[in-house]
Formats: structure tokens, sequence, C-alpha cells
């Protein structure tokens, strides 16, 4: 049976770690030589620890061939794979790049012809020996087809040049290779003019090799918009603006997309006036949005596309005044009223007791005079304005409302014109030790009288009878008469002596 053979390096490290004893033991010849300079140190040459090599030793012979053979093949490269590196050289033929191998890396001029030394640089495998490994920027041959099955196999991405556009899709050129990509599997969002894509490079994923080649950009964009939103939950908060693209656009309104999460934008949220949605914004448009609600449990958001230092009621108490007089345009009628818009985003009401001179209809112009503002409600009170003529409220016209507050010497009413009504604790009909606040509660409806008008849009109210308030008048006593002097009172009197 023959020896196993030994290295020459593990020979040579034999050599270095055997100490002879007759060199060690050895004692000097003469007592009377100099002794010998020390021997300067040298460093221990780095061993294996007890322990690895006993794991080596327990170790399966297979086992330990798989691991040897998969760390040669860690280093090795594939034909067709992705490598990036440095440029080092570069001579009237080839460029030297450096991709951090052993073996340097090589590609022909043609490739990069402005190519400079320090450039970093990403090219494809063609072949790969021991003596250089020869790269390039375009896949064609066997380098392609290796490329696009490890692609395919692994989920790496692949980039891409989109060269045309047809019925059914694109046509995109992968080096030298051509390939399919299904008008569905462009993009995850609806696009109007799909055309946009031709002549770009694009990022793909490929989903079949074979005859066929397709592609998906869509797989590639739906597995990052799931990566997206999980960092986007844990940093997403009321008042946070963000910029997103319109997705969809629906009646009561549209669906922005802002990087793997998509929000809506409600119909009132997208404008200050009552554009439609569709009007408003459009697939595809660039918008900047400003989170309204969160719903973390349901995964859902509310936002908004209107601007707050934009707000309509910014402009009430400068350029709209009470007892201005501006036009208006009829918008909407109801039941209690028509509202008259005043600016885009700004209406007011004109109470059905002021249309004495009949209903208009929506669409109207309309000559309005601002009777009060509610700033806390953001409510204007309209009446319709004649020249020559002054607005008063009538006394003894019955008016309607809610509580709006209860205090102890008074009840505070918002009428549903708008305007605000006092009605006094000594206006209302209480039995004896009753309060206020017993008969009266916060958004409660109420009815009153007129009682005042003088102070404008402030009223003063009443809740008593006319008529009882007339009865009182005739039942109260009355002051008794003189009786004149008090020899008035016996005149006439004949009185003996």
């Amino acid at each position: 049976m023959s020896r196993p053979k030994v290295s020459r390096q593990r020979k040579a490290d034999l050599r270095a770690d055997r100490v002879e004893p007759s060199e060690a033991d050895a004692t000097p010849a003469s007592t009377s030589a100099k002794p010998s300079a020390p021997a300067p140190a040298v460093a221990p040459r780095p061993r294996l620890d007890t322990d690895d090599l006993l794991a080596l030793a327990s170790m399966d012979p297979a086992e330990l061939a798989a691991l040897m053979e998969g760390a040669v093949r860690a280093d090795a490269l594939e034909v067709g794979e992705e490598v990036r590196g440095t440029v080092t050289a570069v001579t009237d033929q080839q460029i030297l790049v450096d991709i951090g191998r052993k073996a340097e890396a090589w590609m022909e001029r043609g490739d990069l012809p402005d190519v400079h030394v320090g450039q970093e640089v990403t090219a494809y495998v063609l072949h790969a020996e021991e003596s250089g490994v020869r790269i390039s920027t375009r896949l064609s041959g066997s380098a392609a087809s290796a490329h696009l099955e490890e692609a395919e196999e692994s989920g790496a991405p692949v980039e891409g040049h989109v060269a045309s556009m047809n019925s059914g899709g694109f046509e995109v050129r992968i080096g030298d290779v051509r390939a399919f990509c299904p008008r569905s599997l462009i993009s995850r969002h609806h696009v109007d003019a799909p055309e946009v894509f031709v002549g770009q490079t694009l990022q793909f994923k490929v989903i079949e090799t074979g005859e066929k080649i397709v592609l998906s950009r869509r797989a590639l964009e739906e597995e990052r918009a799931e990566q997206m939103a999980s960092t986007f939950w844990k940093s997403v908060e009321v008042g946070q603006q963000l910029d997103g693209v319109v997705r969809n656009v629906q009646p009561f309104g549209a669906f922005v997309d802002l990087g793997g999460v998509d929000g809506l934008i409600p119909k009132r949220e997208l404008s200050w006036g009552d554009d439609s949605p569709a009007d408003r914004v459009a697939v595809g448009e660039q918008v900047t949005v400003r989170v309204l609600e969160v719903d973390f449990e349901r995964k859902k958001l509310t936002l908004s596309l209107k601007d707050p230092d934009q707000a309509p009621w910014r402009t009430v108490g400068s350029e709209f005044v009470e007892g201005g007089v501006y036009e208006g345009t009829v918008v909407r009628l109801t039941s209690f009223g028509a509202f008259v818009r005043l600016a885009d985003g700004l209406d007011g009401l004109v109470h059905t007791s002021r249309l004495a001179a009949g209903v208009p209809k929506v669409g109207d112009a309309l000559k309005v005079r601002v009777l009060a503002l509610d700033h806390e409600r953001q409510r204007i009170s309209l009446a319709p304005f004649v020249e020559g003529t002054a607005e008063a409220t009538a006394e003894e016209e019955v008016v309607s409302g809610t509580v709006a507050e209860v205090m102890r010497n008074g009840v505070v009413v918002q009428l549903d014109d708008g305007r605000t009504g006092w009605l006094p604790a000594g206006e209302v009909e209480l039995p004896a030790g009753t309060m206020l606040a017993q008969r009266f509660r916060r958004g409660k409806q109420v009815q009153a009288r007129v009682k005042d008008a003088s102070r404008g849009s402030r009223l003063t109210l009443t809740m008593r009878q006319a008529a009882e308030e007339d009865w009182r008048a005739h039942a109260a006593p009355k002051k008794p008469e003189s009786f004149g002097t008090f020899g008035d009172l016996f005149a006439g009197l004949n009185l003996k002596k």
C-alpha cells in the first residue's frame, strides 16, 4: 500500500516546526567563546484551532468534498453573470477592468469608446478562463441565454431597451437578444399613452425563457411596492405632505399611489370649489397631497389636495364684511333657503323668510348683503339687496334655530338663517323652581319671536305669547288714587260738638 503524498508546502511546515534535540541541548565548546547575538523573533505560523481540527477530522468525506467544491465555485465566474468593476487601463484595442477577482477582466475598446481610467463600469461575462476574463456591455449568444436563464431562476432584474410597440406589447432588446413584454405587464398602473416607454432603458423580470423570452416590469414594481409599504406604515402620520401619482379617478374622488400604498382623495378634498374629480386631476398626474386620516388597522388613507393657506374663509373679514353688498350666484336650493356663491368655496345662505320677491333659480345672479358672519361655524347669513331700500328685520317675526349655549340668565340660539338670537330667562315660561338647563339643551331645535331687532344680526327673542303679555299688562295692580288732604277727606261731614 502506497503512502499518501505530502505537498511541498506541508513538508516545509513540518521542517519549520521540528526542533532537533541535539541543537536545543548543545552546550558551548568553550566557555571563553563570546555569546552569540540572540536570533530575531519569528512570527509563528497561524495554525488551526484544536476544535477546528477535530471538526474536520469528524466530518464525513462526502460533506468535506462538497464544502471544498463550494469554496472553489464561490470564486468562479459564470458566463452571462453581471459584474461591476473599475477601469485600470485603456489601450487602443482593449479596456482592463478590476472586478475584485484574481483574474483580470478585459473588454474591447469598441464597447466603451469614451471610457477613462477610474470609471465604474457594469458588464457581463462572455468567457472566464484562468488567463483572464472577457466581459462586454452587450450580451449575445450563449452568454445572453445563460444570463437570462439565471435571471429567471434567481428573480434578479435584467436591463433592457424598449425598441418598439405593437398591439400586444413591447419588443425589448437585452443585448442582442429579442424579448417581449405584454402591454399589461409594462406597469402596475393604467397608462393612457403607453408609447412613452418606447426608447427607454428599463429593468424587467424574466418570467419565461426558451423559444420566446417574456418579461414583466409590473412584477418588479409590485415587489418593490410591497417592500416600500412595510416602511411607509411605520412613518406615516396625519398632516404629513407626500408626493404621489394619480392611479384612478372616480366620481367620488381620486386614488393616489404613494409608492406601494394607495390613498383616497374624496371629492370634497380635491378643491375648494365643486369641481368634478375628472376636471381636477388626471390618471398619471404627479400630485402633492396632505394626509388627513390614517387607519392603521384597515391600512386606509384619506388625503387632501387642498392648500390650507388658500382656504376661501381666510378672505372673510377682509374682502367680505358684515353689511357689505356683493354679487353672487345661486348654486343650491333647499327647504329653508337658497345658497349663494360669493367666491370659489365660499357660499352664504339667504333664508326663506327673506325671499319675499320669490325663490330664485339655480344659476341666477343675485345681489346680496352680508347680514352676519359666524367665524366659529364658518357660515354667512345673506339677504337680497334692493337698491334704495334698507334691510331690517321685522319685530314679531317668528324664527327658528338651534340652541348653541345655555346660561343662567338666558339662551344663545343660532338661527337657521345664520343670525344669532338671545333668549333672556325672563322671556321663557318656566314653572316655579325650574331652571333653563332643565328645559333647554345644546342642539335642541326651538322657535321664538323677534322682540328686538335694533342690533342688526343679533336679535333679542321671546317665547311668551303676545296675548298673555297683554293680559298681564291689564292684570297688573294699579297704584291707588290720591285721597287728597285730611280736610278733604272729612269735607261735608256735619260733626257735632
